[in-house]
């Protein structure tokens, strides 16, 4: 298994550069009562790159992506150990307040889910419940432009977001998150209730994106990790089997489950 902190190969064009880890995981095990979901996980998941979890279902995926924001702690069962550090933090330290990591670390989900609201109040409401001191307007316009969705709803602000189309409502679902101004965006399988056309528009919303957030995406897409991801962790029965560059992963795996897996041998 390898570990992978500061040198990159580029996917594009192989060249490699420097970045640092926006999140550094040691240890991690996470526990679902009696059920082991996640087995001593360690990686550094980079600034400015789309990391894309793959594995078959089941595998700990989602539960990883989860608890990159706290969401797991909703679960009665749940306990994690181990060192998963934002920014150099532990988003578990007893003093840390979940809500501000919630903030700090968006989530896009499977289905789109907006609220029974306008479009505008879609956007606007987290920031105005958290106080946000500048213009909501302005922030608005700019959370749906970086969505890709600026132009086609600008007439429509006032109309409810169930008058969109699913591909729509995904985006902006993604505008919502953007609008907290966070510094990562957790995605999980967020292509997957949407059609072709959707998802070309969706992924390259992703890749546009990475320019200002750090990007984790959970997919079961071999073709979309390929497409988008920077780098690729497989994981399997709760462990992290690989983590490397995607060019890497696709097309020279370190170990042979992994091929196996991406080759649809199993999965």
């Amino acid at each position: 298994m390898q570990q992978i902190t500061q040198k990159i190969a580029a996917p594009e064009n192989g060249d490699a550069t420097r970045t640092e880890a926006v999140f550094a995981c040691s240890n991690v095990n996470i526990h679902y009562g009696d059920f082991h979901a996640i087995q001593d996980l360690s990686l550094d998941l980079l600034e400015n790159r789309v990391t894309a979890l793959i594995g078959p279902s089941g595998c700990g995926k989602s539960t990883f992506l989860r608890s990159l924001n706290r969401m797991n702690d909703f679960i009665d069962s749940f306990r994690i150990s181990g060192s998963l550090l934002l920014d150099g933090e532990d988003i578990y330290a007893p003093d840390v307040d979940p809500v501000e990591i919630r903030l700090r670390v968006g989530m896009v989900f499977q289905s789109p889910n907006p609220f029974p609201k306008s479009i505008r109040e879609n956007v606007a409401l987290g920031p105005r419940i958290n106080g946000y001191k500048g213009n909501l307007a302005e922030l608005v316009e700019e959370a749906l432009v970086k969505s890709y969705l600026w132009d086609e709803v600008k007439d429509k602000l006032d109309q409810s977001a169930y008058s969109l189309s699913g591909g729509q409502q995904q985006r902006l679902c993604i505008a919502r998150a953007i609008a907290m101004q966070p510094e990562v965006l957790l995605m999980d399988e967020p292509t997957a209730s949407l059609d072709p056309i959707s998802t070309k528009r969706i992924e390259e919303l992703i890749v546009e994106l990475k320019k200002s957030y750090s990007i984790v995406i959970v997919t079961h897409n071999m073709q979309q990790a390929a497409r988008i991801g920077d780098f690729t962790a497989f994981f399997y029965q709760g462990k992290l089997i690989e983590y490397d560059s995607t060019f890497r992963m696709f097309t020279n795996p370190g170990q042979k489950l992994t091929e196996d897996y991406i080759t649809g041998r199993f999965g």
